[in-house]
């Protein structure tokens, strides 16, 4: 069954309404008619059963059936501070990160960004592309996005309670994730990984003193888009829901 998620401001009264770009595609793109039913997520893990009543060129209306909850997030809380990276490659990482259950994506600019400067105005494309993931994975809850493009020293003071810090450097050679063995299992991290040219040792040791781990991945060097994703994969293989 096709499934969607909508506002909770747009869910009331037993009926919800779809807008923007849903509205397109149930009816163009699906075809659908009133009396078909679809699923909707409110992003915060309800689903609901929903019986199309009303549909025109700027939203789309229906009656709840049923309701019950859900839940598909990682017990795990994944907060990524991801420097931007040339081409398509942040949107590659946008899209597999939410399908690796990521909590939060922090778009960064780092000493070693190559960027140009009207990435702000890529913002709503990246929501998107969450959005539509999430719906493609079948996750309970979209993950979030800043809403605007920061630096390292701002990731690292908004995740400073992270039970977890972690800043992954392909200088460093004698540490890993599977040297790290905290005492409790941690229930959120935050990680920072670099550009295309990585971090600066000045940027490492800014993060070191707001308590980040500096690791490594191993003896190969992983292209920009694929370091997020190994990292995302042995943190949810770790600590997370991936078996």
């Amino acid at each position: 069954m096709h499934r969607f998620f909508a506002d909770k401001e747009n869910i009331s009264n037993n009926f919800i309404v779809l807008q923007g770009s849903d509205v397109s595609h149930i009816r163009k793109v699906l075809r659908l008619n009133i009396g078909d039913e679809i699923e909707v997520l409110d992003g915060e893990g309800a689903l609901y059963l929903v019986n199309l009543t009303d549909i025109n060129i700027n939203s789309i209306k229906g009656e709840i059936l049923s309701s019950e909850k859900i839940n598909t997030e990682s017990r795990l809380m994944i907060h990524l501070g991801q420097s931007l990276i040339k081409g398509n490659g942040f949107d590659i990482i946008l899209r597999k990160s939410v399908e690796l259950g990521v909590h939060s994506i922090s778009p960064l600019i780092t000493g070693r960004t190559v960027v140009k400067n009207d990435s702000n105005k890529k913002l709503p494309r990246w929501k998107k592309i969450i959005e539509e993931s999430s719906k493609q994975c079948g996750r309970s809850s979209i993950p979030k996005i800043s809403n605007k493009i920061t630096g390292l020293d701002i990731f690292c003071q908004k995740t400073k309670k992270s039970d977890l810090k972690l800043i992954f450097w392909e200088m460093e050679k004698n540490k890993g994730l599977s040297d790290i063995n905290p005492k409790a299992i941690p229930r959120s991290t935050s990680v920072l990984i670099g550009p295309e040219g990585g971090f600066t040792a000045k940027e490492v040791e800014t993060a070191r003193s707001y308590g980040f781990l500096s690791l490594g991945l191993g003896p190969r060097i992983f292209r920009a888009e694929t370091a997020p994703l190994v990292v995302l994969s042995l943190l949810q293989g770790k600590w997370g829901d991936i078996k």
